[in-house]
Protein backbone atom coordinates (compact mmCIF):
# COMPACT_ATOMS: atom_id res chain seq x y z
CA UNK A 1 0.00 0.00 0.00
CA UNK A 2 3.19 1.81 0.75
CA UNK A 3 4.31 1.86 -2.69
CA UNK A 4 1.02 2.60 -4.26
CA UNK A 5 0.31 5.93 -2.41
CA UNK A 6 4.19 6.60 -3.73
CA UNK A 7 3.49 6.19 -7.30
CA UNK A 8 0.18 7.85 -7.32
CA UNK A 9 2.32 10.99 -5.35
CA UNK A 10 5.04 10.67 -8.45
CA UNK A 11 2.48 10.75 -10.94
CA UNK A 12 0.29 13.94 -9.49
CA UNK A 13 4.09 15.79 -8.85
CA UNK A 14 5.33 15.00 -12.65
CA UNK A 15 1.84 16.36 -14.19
CA UNK A 16 1.82 18.97 -11.99
CA UNK A 17 5.39 19.91 -13.05
CA UNK A 18 4.42 19.49 -17.01
CA UNK A 19 1.38 21.75 -16.31
CA UNK A 20 3.24 24.04 -14.21
CA UNK A 21 6.48 24.22 -17.16
CA UNK A 22 3.80 24.55 -19.75
CA UNK A 23 4.55 27.21 -22.31
CA UNK A 24 2.12 29.54 -23.09
CA UNK A 25 0.79 30.01 -26.68
CA UNK A 26 0.86 33.73 -27.40
CA UNK A 27 0.78 36.94 -24.64
CA UNK A 28 -1.36 39.72 -25.40
CA UNK A 29 -0.19 43.21 -24.51
CA UNK A 30 -2.66 45.88 -23.37
CA UNK A 31 -0.88 49.37 -22.83
CA UNK A 32 -2.63 53.06 -22.87
CA UNK A 33 -1.68 56.32 -21.71
CA UNK A 34 -4.38 56.50 -19.21
CA UNK A 35 -3.19 53.09 -17.80
CA UNK A 36 0.59 54.70 -17.81
CA UNK A 37 2.75 53.60 -15.74
CA UNK A 38 0.81 50.48 -15.43
CA UNK A 39 -0.07 47.76 -18.32
CA UNK A 40 -2.02 44.48 -18.53
CA UNK A 41 -0.85 41.52 -20.67
CA UNK A 42 -3.12 38.36 -21.07
CA UNK A 43 -2.23 34.90 -21.73
CA UNK A 44 -3.56 31.42 -21.60
CA UNK A 45 -4.41 31.27 -17.81
CA UNK A 46 -5.11 35.20 -16.78
CA UNK A 47 -4.85 39.04 -17.01
CA UNK A 48 -1.49 40.58 -15.36
CA UNK A 49 -0.94 43.92 -14.32
CA UNK A 50 2.59 45.39 -14.72
CA UNK A 51 4.18 48.20 -13.14
CA UNK A 52 6.73 50.03 -16.16
CA UNK A 53 9.78 51.42 -13.92
CA UNK A 54 12.29 53.56 -15.20
CA UNK A 55 14.96 53.92 -11.88
CA UNK A 56 16.50 57.71 -11.58
CA UNK A 57 18.34 59.02 -8.57
CA UNK A 58 15.02 58.85 -6.13
CA UNK A 59 14.92 54.58 -6.80
CA UNK A 60 15.69 52.28 -4.13
CA UNK A 61 19.05 51.37 -4.62
CA UNK A 62 19.24 52.94 -7.52
CA UNK A 63 22.29 55.57 -9.49
CA UNK A 64 20.14 57.28 -11.38
CA UNK A 65 20.96 55.05 -14.81
CA UNK A 66 19.16 51.62 -14.04
CA UNK A 67 17.07 49.80 -17.19
CA UNK A 68 13.46 50.08 -17.41
CA UNK A 69 12.04 46.68 -16.08
CA UNK A 70 8.22 45.36 -14.88
CA UNK A 71 7.36 44.55 -11.91
CA UNK A 72 3.91 42.35 -11.73
CA UNK A 73 1.21 43.46 -9.21
CA UNK A 74 -1.04 40.98 -9.25
CA UNK A 75 -2.61 38.07 -11.36
CA UNK A 76 -6.25 38.09 -12.86
CA UNK A 77 -9.20 35.60 -13.92
CA UNK A 78 -10.84 38.43 -15.91
CA UNK A 79 -10.14 41.76 -17.43
CA UNK A 80 -12.37 43.84 -15.33
CA UNK A 81 -10.78 42.86 -12.23
CA UNK A 82 -7.51 43.91 -13.70
CA UNK A 83 -8.42 47.35 -14.41
CA UNK A 84 -9.80 47.54 -10.76
CA UNK A 85 -6.44 46.60 -9.51
CA UNK A 86 -4.66 49.29 -12.10
CA UNK A 87 -7.27 52.34 -10.43
CA UNK A 88 -6.52 51.04 -6.82
CA UNK A 89 -2.39 51.61 -7.90
CA UNK A 90 -3.22 54.55 -9.58
CA UNK A 91 -4.58 55.74 -6.66
CA UNK A 92 -1.27 55.83 -4.65
CA UNK A 93 -1.12 59.30 -5.26
CA UNK A 94 1.54 60.22 -2.41
CA UNK A 95 -1.33 63.11 -1.44
CA UNK A 96 -2.55 64.00 1.61
CA UNK A 97 -6.48 63.76 1.96
CA UNK A 98 -8.46 65.69 4.35
CA UNK A 99 -11.55 63.86 4.39
CA UNK A 100 -12.68 60.04 3.58
CA UNK A 101 -14.84 61.97 1.20
CA UNK A 102 -11.86 63.42 -0.86
CA UNK A 103 -10.11 59.97 -1.33
CA UNK A 104 -13.38 57.99 -2.41
CA UNK A 105 -13.96 61.01 -4.74
CA UNK A 106 -10.00 60.57 -6.31
CA UNK A 107 -10.88 57.14 -6.59
CA UNK A 108 -14.21 56.93 -8.19
CA UNK A 109 -12.71 59.58 -10.36
CA UNK A 110 -9.77 57.36 -11.88
CA UNK A 111 -12.21 53.97 -12.55
CA UNK A 112 -14.47 56.24 -14.10
CA UNK A 113 -11.92 57.40 -16.77
CA UNK A 114 -10.92 53.71 -17.06
CA UNK A 115 -14.45 52.58 -17.26
CA UNK A 116 -15.52 55.25 -19.57
CA UNK A 117 -12.67 54.72 -21.90
CA UNK A 118 -12.87 50.62 -21.79
CA UNK A 119 -17.21 51.10 -21.94
CA UNK A 120 -16.23 53.51 -25.53
CA UNK A 121 -14.01 50.94 -26.89
CA UNK A 122 -16.56 48.27 -26.39
CA UNK A 123 -19.20 50.50 -28.24
CA UNK A 124 -17.14 50.43 -31.04
CA UNK A 125 -16.84 46.56 -31.30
Amino acid sequence: MCVLAHCFSYIYVIKKLSYMTRKTKSITLIQDDLLEPYYITKDDMCYTVNERIVPDKNHFRSKGNGKEYSKPQGYYPNFDQALIKVAEEKLHTKKEYNSLREFLDEFNNILTQIKNYTDGIRSTI
